[in-house]
């Protein structure tokens, strides 16, 4: 039997990252190298259900925005007594905010969002090159290695909201580079996924009863949000959705057009599009 697939999952502690981190050692033998700012333990908490799953993940806090906390991961990560190396790199941190109108725009929050939605992925992409590159020379017919994954957002060209300036533009930044890193690195595989709307933390106030953004976003703007909530998991996914279908990706599995929970659409290797759910999950290959 081959040795398992060694996986470094950044952010995924919580949201569609911890839906990633449980589908991997729920679904696979891989072994997970995990770095988030905060990771809860506890069996009630985000990643409870990998209680029975012992010594398949290895959870270490950090902060992406942090030179030496990337640095560090990467060390502990490729170290013979942890991982041994890195095969995949899924990129699932990412912040929503500040969600305020250009004119009273908080210029250190926006540089903040482009630190975790743009720079981290080019810095952990930087640091992980000569290990996914030699993880594809090594498992040439395996799909799952040699890959980096990033999660942008379905806001990074045609989805506008008032007030979300600093998200949309750092999406539509990292969806620019990872079409870039395709390009300059053909030797590895390159994905990006981009999520709709997803009933996560991230989304706390635009959904339910709170109402923190009246004032900031049009009025129709939050309604539309406040419907959509209702309407459930066909507008607002489930992170196990998005979760499952991004773990499929990093072990170089299929995804069935027909699945229900495989949101999106993928560019396989052929180009042709395969239509799946309403967010969209493209390959960049080149």
């Amino acid at each position: 039997m081959p040795p398992p697939q060694r996986i470094l999952l950044i952010g995924g502690a919580t949201g569609i990252g911890a839906a990633t981190t449980i589908s991997l050692i729920t679904q696979s033998n891989a072994l997970v190298f995990m770095m988030d700012k905060f990771i809860d333990y506890s069996p009630d908490g985000p990643l409870g259900a990998l209680t029975s799953y012992p010594n398949r993940m290895y959870g270490h806090e950090g902060d992406v925005t942090v030179a030496a906390d990337r640095e560090k991961a990467v060390e502990l990560c490729v170290r013979e007594d942890i991982l041994g190396g890195i095969d995949t790199v899924v990129y699932c941190a990412g912040v929503l905010g500040p969600i305020e109108r250009v004119e009273s725009l908080d210029i250190e929050g926006t540089k903040y969002a482009f630190e975790v939605n743009v720079f981290g992925p080019m810095a952990m992409a930087q640091l992980t090159l000569p290990y996914l590159k030699a993880a594809r020379q090594t498992n040439p017919l395996n799909y799952g290695y040699g890959k980096m994954i990033s999660l942008s957002s379905a806001c990074d060209q045609t989805v506008t909201y008032h007030s979300w300036s600093s998200y949309c533009s750092s999406k539509a930044a990292l969806t620019r580079f990872i079409s870039c890193l395709a390009h300059e690195e053909p030797g590895i595989s390159v994905q990006g996924v981009y999520p709709k709307l997803t009933r996560t933390s991230m989304i706390d106030g635009l959904v339910g009863d709170k109402a923190l953004y009246d004032g900031i976003m049009a009025k129709h703007e939050i309604e539309k949000f406040k419907i959509w909530d209702r309407m459930g998991d066909e507008m607002v996914e489930p992170p196990e959705w998005c979760g499952e279908a991004v773990a499929k990706l990093a072990l170089g599995l299929s995804l069935d057009p027909g699945g229900r929970r495989h949101p999106g659409r993928c560019k396989e290797l052929d180009r042709k599009l395969i239509p799946l759910r309403p967010s969209k999950l493209k390959h960049e290959d080149r």
